[in-house]
């Protein structure tokens, strides 16, 4: 064969291993682009402006999973007018509420009681320029000033109110495209929203992560600044309904709808109410029951939240936990449940890959699992026989039920602890010999706290919390000795104790190949490079 042959062949062989580039005529409408530009909407999802009655509202949109919107009844709640920043303040300060940042999954903003912790009073002193959004499970005191409306105040509904929630920005808040576990009313009071919302029925085309616990609840891996097509070309097809809503208007979402949220105005603030999976209605009451507003004080909600503890937002529905526990005891011959047992659920339910390469990860995951099974096995068998029955579990009271979930599904972020549970061990040892002077054998603690801070974006709560442990002695700093007497206390308070979150780390690998591929689209024969950086700063070893 010829020279030239060799290199005909040779420049098909390249040019067919090249990426493909796709012209921007021939990229697909809406690709790198907001969501909802690959296509038209479908419309606005239905507007009522009266409250329809009980037996309506479960018929025409609660059992067909249909969301609606309902014009101006909020306004009839007293939080409406009442709600000034000067009142909350006032009336409601020292309550502790839940941060994020505004755009979800970005980060965990720094409050007074610590990472993703804060007073509503601080919060209140801040968030007009500051990166912080309450997501948070609603006071109880505040919940009188919020009500419940006709159409959930009766029949099935009245016994299976959830929770209650709370969210307050200064706008421009964005929400990932996500799926929430329960049915919401989700009402506004200040500002505006634009919702872009997705019938479960097309969720074969939207990508989502897999998540560790829940069927119901999850999001998807799309990049709602920047759809890639090319990448989710099945994401076209996919249908959308929109709902804009003003101040005074309440959304009922269905559980399992996929939707994304976008707030504007100086102040954005909304409450939702949380009700159970129902999938049919006892309407017994609903025909002699007054259309009256309720205070949601006087529901009888179950997972409350006294504004001082720790949260229980996001926790598993006792109700359907319960159909889950008896399902489970049902599939065995014995129809009995014991650790093994429940052990095995846990394990279907998170779906742990058993070839995942992170080994450690996966024993250490196993270990937490065991400890979950003995802990619910002490509530279901309290008397210690080792197991339990089918008939002892359709009998749980709903106090056993909420303890179960407590044991099984509480959220790290719920509690002030969380700090501990997000920060490594290795990188806290870091900061604290990139403090510590080894030639004055010497940590102080303001220098500690700025580079906890500073490094870590940690709160200054914890920061203090560590150094007593350092300095258990009171003297403002740590020395060599103290250093090798604490820091094993202190590496152990930062060590995790949770399920890992596989979800997110699917978020994050997305996230990484949405910008490759975006940087490849635009310079596909760049190498992209970045200077490493060394710094001169000795630190101390021990």
């Amino acid at each position: 064969m010829e020279a030239s042959s060799y290199f005909v062949i040779l420049v098909i062989f390249c040019c067919s291993a090249l990426p493909s580039l796709t012209s921007e005529s021939e990229l697909p409408r809406g690709h790198g682009e907001e969501l909802g530009k690959h296509r038209d909407p479908e419309g606005h999802i239905p507007v009522l402006y009266d409250v329809p009655s009980p037996l309506e509202f479960w018929e025409k949109y609660a059992s067909q999973r249909k969301p609606v919107l309902l014009k101006g009844v909020a306004k009839n709640f007293p939080a409406y007018s009442q709600w000034t920043d000067e009142y909350l303040r006032e009336n409601y300060g020292e309550l502790k509420v839940k941060l994020e940042a505004k755009v979800e999954k970005d980060h965990y903003p720094v409050g007074e009681k610590g990472l993703a912790q804060d007073t509503i009073r601080n919060f209140l002193k801040t968030y007009k320029n500051q990166d912080k959004y309450i997501v948070s499970q609603l006071p109880d005191p505040m919940s009188k000033e919020v009500l419940v409306l006709p159409c959930v105040r009766c029949g099935s509904f009245k016994n299976r109110v959830l929770e209650a929630n709370l969210w307050l920005s200064s706008g421009g808040t964005k929400s990932l495209l996500h799926k929430d576990a329960d049915n919401a009313f989700n009402c506004l009071l200040n500002g505006t929203k634009d919702w872009i919302l997705i019938d479960p029925e097309h969720e074969v085309n939207v990508p989502m992560a897999e998540e560790a616990v829940s069927e119901y609840g999850g999001f998807s891996l799309i990049n709602v600044d920047g759809v890639n097509l090319q990448r989710y070309p099945n994401f076209a097809k996919v249908p959308w309904w929109y709902a804009n809503i003003t101040a005074g208007d309440c959304l009922w979402l269905p559980y399992g709808y996929l939707h994304q949220v976008r707030s504007y105005g100086t102040k954005n603030m909304a409450v939702s109410v949380l009700f159970s999976r129902l999938k049919e209605f006892d309407s017994t009451g609903c025909d002699t029951a007054k259309p009256e507003y309720t205070p949601l004080s006087e529901a009888d909600m179950v997972w409350t939240y006294d504004g001082v503890a720790s949260q229980t937002m996001g926790n598993t529905d006792p109700f359907e936990l319960n159909e889950t526990l008896v399902h489970w005891c049902e599939e065995n011959k014995d129809k009995q449940v014991d650790a093994a047992t429940f052990l095995k659920g846990l394990e279907e339910m998170q779906a742990m890959d058993e070839e995942d390469d992170a080994e450690n990860t996966a024993v250490h995951d196993e270990d937490i699992l065991e400890e979950i099974s003995r802990r619910v096995m002490m509530i279901l068998d309290p008397t210690g026989r080792g197991s339990a029955s089918c008939d002892r579990l359709k009998q749980l009271t709903v106090a056993e039920l909420k303890a179960v979930a407590e044991v099984m599904s509480s959220d790290p972020a719920n509690t002030e602890e969380y700090e501990y549970k997000t920060f490594s061990p290795e990188n806290v040892r870091t900061v604290i010999m990139s403090v510590y002077d080894k030639d004055a054998d010497r940590l102080d603690l303001e220098a500690f706290i700025e580079q906890y801070q500073d490094i870590l974006q940690g709160s200054e709560k914890i920061a203090r919390e560590v150094f007593e442990v350092l300095d258990p002695d009171n003297k403002g700093y740590a020395n060599k000795k103290d250093l090798e007497g604490g820091m094993s206390q202190v590496m152990d308070m930062f060590t995790p104790r949770q399920i890992e979150d596989p979800a997110g780390v699917q978020w994050e690998q997305a996230q990484r190949e949405d910008e490759m591929f975006r940087r490849d689209a635009e310079t596909p024969m760049q190498t992209h490079r970045e200077d490493s950086k060394q710094s001169g700063h000795t630190h101390g070893e021990l």
